[in-house]
């Protein structure tokens, strides 16, 4: 018998690529990796060369145009108050001013009432109760006020009524000034007047005639006449007190129209 060959393996030739698979699916994900090491510094590089020069300064540019008027900004706050400063340097007189006005030791001033009811006509009316004539510019019996200097003056009366109708003037050297005329039996007559008055000007009041003098007096009723300087018009002396020689010799050229 033929005795037996080993069986040899040869290998085969390479077959042709198969066709494409179809896609997996997709793997778990792995795990993180471990931190890889620190790399080491690295050498410094070498320094570079500068190839800077300086440059020369230039010229000034001329001035740019105006540019266009800006609106008007709001009113900043108030600051705060600065500290009160230094006295300043004494300055030089002024001007002597204006003389003022007078002392008040001019003055003239009276108060007086009637004491019997119904008075003549034609003549002053007596007011020999008073009450106040301390400068004795009044004369309570002839009832004339004499002006002691020049100035301006107030005069005021209020008379009660009674019976009869009431016709009063308040004159100033003969001449009626303001005249009042009350008809009723029984009330009362009040004016005030402001006069300029020349030092020894005389004023007084007056009734009309003997059927229109109803000024009337009794304990319940007071008939007053009182006057005062208001203010002097310089400050000269004024005139004596003793009125007595002034106002004689009047009698009888009394009017109630005036001269």
């Amino acid at each position: 018998p033929r005795p037996l060959l080993p069986l040899l393996s040869l290998a085969g030739l390479k077959g042709s690529v198969g066709p494409k698979g179809a896609m997996g699916n997709k793997g778990d994900m792995g795990t993180p990796g471990d931190p890889g090491l620190n790399g080491h510094k690295g050498d410094q590089g070498e320094q570079g060369v500068c190839n800077c020069t300086d440059g020369e300064h230039g010229s000034d540019g001329s001035p740019g145009e105006m540019g266009p008027k800006g609106e008007k900004g709001d009113t900043g706050a108030r600051g705060v108050e600065g500290p009160i400063g230094p006295k300043g340097d004494e300055g030089m007189m002024g001007h002597m001013g204006p003389p003022g006005p007078c002392s008040p030791t001019i003055r003239s001033a009276f108060s007086a009432s009637i004491n019997e009811s119904f008075p003549k006509q034609n003549e002053p009316v007596p007011f020999p109760d008073v009450f106040y004539n301390l400068q004795g510019n009044f004369d309570p019996i002839m009832g004339i006020y004499t002006a002691p200097i020049n100035g301006t003056y107030v005069f005021s009366f209020n008379l009660a009524v009674y019976q009869r109708p009431l016709r009063v003037g308040l004159f100033h050297n003969f001449y009626p000034v303001v005249k009042s005329t009350d008809s009723a039996q029984q009330s009362t007559v009040s004016q005030t007047i402001v006069l300029h008055l020349t030092s020894m000007d005389k004023v007084w009041l007056q009734v009309k005639d003997g059927t229109t003098n109803g000024m009337y007096s009794s304990y319940e009723s007071s008939s007053t006449f009182s006057g005062y300087l208001l203010y002097p018009d310089s400050c000269g002396m004024p005139m004596l007190r003793d009125l007595g020689e002034s106002n004689k010799g009047e009698k009888g050229v009394y009017s109630w129209n005036g001269p």
